[in-house]
């Protein structure tokens, strides 16, 4: 979700009306997408969330802190811990030219600042600040990647912005026509997550179930272990041995010291097959769908801000050349139908070519080519044209059946998936099955 200037300016004005001047910032936590404040205000906790940039860009406030499943733990965490945690908020304010968010917290007695600018889908960042109550302050540019010692005292920092793109003048006319909620972005993340994350859990879950089944019948074993204890008084052996169980009776241990020996190991094992088969009881509800095993972590790749090194890696990116368009547009009267050659191609049809209210096709359940309906007047697409581009689809996707199930939804109702190319997740979508037309006229090149 990217809030432009109008939604960043609104949202700081609603962050400001819950009067969290002077309380104290206790815990820092991160995500994969966002960084999280939590700011302890008179009789209430409140967490400001700012998008770590990648299309997360802009600040919520929310009342819960992010889920556990989803915390990450990166070097600009770190960073922000070590230098804002346990310090008292002072304010939140926004420069009156780009997205550059300029929060302010008091330390050692002193008002120390740090800025977020949100420009190219990159997070950037500048700190002023002390490391210690008698040192001299330090002023970080992120894309500088060290601090140093400003040699006079630093007026207005936002202009420092202006070396990575601020913009200068007050045409501030976009705005987002659906905002999402932090709630709402939060459980996109955690969907993420689980796409990411959890796709070998069944096979995993039927590994450990076998293993605690062995486990069990090895456990089963004391019953013959007792039966030895109650039919023989006096254990004359150096070695017992039944199954995988194994007891020595070393040393000059009298009668009565090898059957406590014995009693012991019987005791452990009966404890240990009670314990073996509460785990195989949840290992199966969770294999059947009845319990949910919490994730230990998100696998979602961390966007992180431009900051020293990482920094030079972007701008040589600039520095490649244009990539190749990998999609073709199919011509009409009325309308046009474009279709993505590859997972590339795909995002650059989207991103490129159609509009937020051209339509989005699909295979429905299979992967396929995305297609792109965008028409030429105002007037409606029809079930005909609907069938042409499931069948544009089924062609460049090498699926043959005479009937299409597909899904389709505006592109505005469509979000790429960072560091996933031709990958999206969407919503609103309807579900149809289009008979398979005979496209090879349109085809043509």
């Amino acid at each position: 979700m990217i809030q432009y200037y109008l939604d960043l300016q609104k949202q700081v004005k609603e962050i400001c009306e819950q009067q969290l001047a002077y309380g104290q910032i206790q815990k820092i936590y991160s995500t994969s997408f966002f960084i999280s404040f939590s700011i302890r205000s008179p009789g209430k906790t409140w967490h400001l969330y700012l998008g770590r940039g990648a299309g997360q860009e802009g600040a919520w406030l929310h009342k819960e802190a992010p889920a556990s499943s989803l915390r990450r733990k990166d070097t600009f965490l770190e960073y922000l811990r070590r230098h804002i945690s346990s310090c008292s908020f002072v304010s939140l304010e926004m420069d009156q030219f780009d997205r550059i968010l300029k929060f302010s917290y008091q330390k050692f007695g002193q008002l120390q600042t740090i800025l977020f600018f949100w420009r190219a889908r990159k997070l950037y960042f500048v700190h002023h600040y002390q490391e210690s109550p008698e040192s001299p302050f330090k002023l970080l540019l992120s894309w500088e990647g060290k601090a140093f010692i400003p040699t006079e005292e630093a007026t207005d920092f936002y202009e420092f912005f202006n070396q990575v793109g601020r913009r200068t003048d007050m045409n501030h006319d976009l705005h987002s026509s659906t905002p999402l909620t932090i709630e709402e972005l939060l459980q996109e993340e955690l969907n993420l997550a689980k796409l990411k994350g959890m796709n070998s859990a069944p096979t995993f879950l039927q590994r450990k179930i076998t293993n605690i089944e062995e486990d069990i019948q090895r456990a089963k074993q004391w019953h013959q272990l007792q039966e030895v204890l109650d039919n023989n008084d006096a254990l004359d052996m150096y070695e017992l041995k039944i199954g995988a169980q194994k007891i020595k009776f070393e040393g000059e241990l009298n009668p009565y010291e090898k059957r406590n020996l014995l009693h012991e190991k019987i005791k452990k094992l009966k404890r240990g097959e009670g314990i073996l088969t509460q785990r195989l009881s949840d290992a199966k509800e969770v294999l059947a769908g009845r319990k949910t095993e919490a994730k230990s972590t998100s696998s979602l790749p961390i966007t992180r801000p431009i900051w020293g090194k990482e920094a030079k890696k972007v701008n040589s990116a600039f520095i490649k050349s244009p990539e190749k368009e990998d999609y073709k547009i199919h011509q009409f009267e009325h309308f046009s139908i474009g279709v993505g050659l590859s997972s590339s191609g795909n995002d650059q049809l989207r991103n490129k070519w159609a509009s937020k209210d051209d339509a989005w096709i699909h295979l429905d359940g299979l992967k396929s080519a995305h297609a792109i309906i965008k028409m030429h007047s105002n007037q409606a697409i029809t079930s005909e044209i609907l069938n042409l581009a499931a069948s544009i689809v089924a062609y460049f996707s090498h699926f043959s059946d005479e009937w299409i199930a597909i899904i389709y939804t505006q592109v505005k109702n469509l979000k790429g998936v960072t560091g996933s190319p031709g990958m999206v997740t969407y919503k609103k979508e309807k579900h149809l099955r289009c008979p398979k037309v005979n496209s090879k006229e349109w085809l043509k090149d």
